[in-house]
């Protein structure tokens, strides 16, 4: 009930609401920024292939929760610096320090925020990223199915797959009943060949994106560039077969990753692994998407506070390069903790957490003077601390 009271307080109250909007502002740029990287490929599928917007659009929101794994404690950060590095600039904490309040009970509305945030990044990381990883999977291949269709394509000469013409004279959508097929075959520059049949099957194998033809009662003709040689084959039953894996955005999306994995794929992954350095990968992959990287927004609290108060006039722009070194930081510190970690058997939860530790000491470090008025900025520290160093080294 103490907790409730301090958060219904006005100012806890308009902190809230600038944190908020801050908070979801940055967590769209962010994410937009993100999806960037894959919509050049989804407008080719809708402008060249016929895809439909509602399959790109159930892609990108499919995606979704594999981004904000990470742009929920990233604008967490944002919005926590931001904001009070405003209010620092305004004078407006100055006049709650000049009334007699502890800078200290930042921390019940920013920590309030911050462990709805964490509940947030914990229910995405460990239900929605293994359940849309799947949808996403399916839906991917069905949009991939339909940019490269050739059984809906009568009577045409069909190139949406590289290097290859395929010719079909009539289809049974239904049974995927094929007849007078004709296939030419360029992929090998120093080979060509082009394969006719009376009638034939397609699949596709979702699996390893393999597109296969059965083809019946036709005819193979191979032409050899390098010796010129030409050669003839029929045949009763012959099976064409080409991948497909550069027709999608990203292959590597289709392959189940450790934290999208149930329980008996994990089992199974951990047993195929064939030493204790591809174990440790696994298991460290699975600890930092579902608890490590969600509760990095409480340990961000600790020094977002600080610095936020701390920081002095310096631009407006200052807060968000603050965020982002802080963020950097933090995956720096992520990859030295999973070398150090693998390299002297630490534990994977001690590996795992090893950062959100040490954003929580030097918070505390911080938090130490949070109350004292100072004339420089942290830029200048920054600069004095570099000067000093100089110094020394002559």
């Amino acid at each position: 009930m103490e907790i409730l009271k301090k958060l219904s307080s006005k100012f806890n109250v308009y902190l809230l609401k600038e944190l908020t909007v801050i908070l979801i502002l940055s967590m769209g740029i962010l994410t937009f920024i993100l999806v960037l990287g894959r919509l050049g490929k989804m407008a080719d599928f809708v402008i060249n292939k016929g895809v439909g917007i509602k399959d790109i659009l159930l892609l990108i929101a499919y995606s979704t929760p594999s981004y904000l794994t990470f742009t929920l404690p990233m604008a967490f950060l944002l919005s926590v610096i931001v904001v009070l590095g405003r209010l620092s600039t305004e004078n407006e904490l100055l006049v709650l320090k000049a009334s007699g309040v502890d800078l200290k009970s930042l921390f019940v509305p920013i920590t309030a925020l911050g462990v709805l945030i964490t509940l947030c990044g914990l229910l995405n990381a460990n239900l929605f990223l293994q359940k849309n990883g799947e949808l996403f999977k399916n839906t991917l291949i069905n949009v991939m199915k339909k940019g490269i269709s050739v059984e809906d394509k009568e009577g045409v000469f069909n190139d949406t797959i590289r290097d290859i013409v395929i010719y079909i004279d009539k289809v049974d959508a239904q049974k995927r009943f094929l007849s007078g097929v004709v296939v030419s075959d360029d992929r090998d520059k120093e080979v060509k060949q082009t394969i006719s049949a009376k009638r034939g099957y397609i699949n596709v194998d979702p699996t390893t994106l393999d597109l296969y033809f059965a083809l019946e009662d036709g005819s193979l003709h191979r032409w050899e560039k390098s010796t010129d040689t030409y050669r003839s084959v029929s045949f009763n039953n012959y099976t064409f077969s080409m991948n497909l894996s550069a027709m999608i955005p990203s292959v590597g999306a289709l392959r189940k990753k450790p934290y999208e994995m149930s329980g008996d794929e994990l089992n199974t992954a951990l047993k195929n692994a064939k030493n204790y350095s591809e174990r440790y990968e696994i298991m460290l992959d699975i600890n930092n998407i579902r608890l490590s990287i969600p509760f990095s927004s409480l340990a961000f609290i600790f020094l977002t506070i600080p610095l936020g108060v701390k920081r002095k006039i310096e631009g407006k722009f200052s807060g968000m390069l603050y965020s982002l070194l802080l963020f950097l930081f933090y995956y720096l510190l992520m990859a030295l903790a999973e070398n150090a970690g693998m390299a002297i058997h630490l534990p994977v939860i001690i590996t795992s957490f090893l950062p959100n530790f040490i954003f929580v000491a030097m918070g505390f470090y911080l938090l130490k003077n949070l109350n004292e008025e100072e004339y420089t900025t942290v830029s200048q520290k920054l600069r004095y601390f570099w000067m000093y160093c100089l110094e020394k080294t002559k």
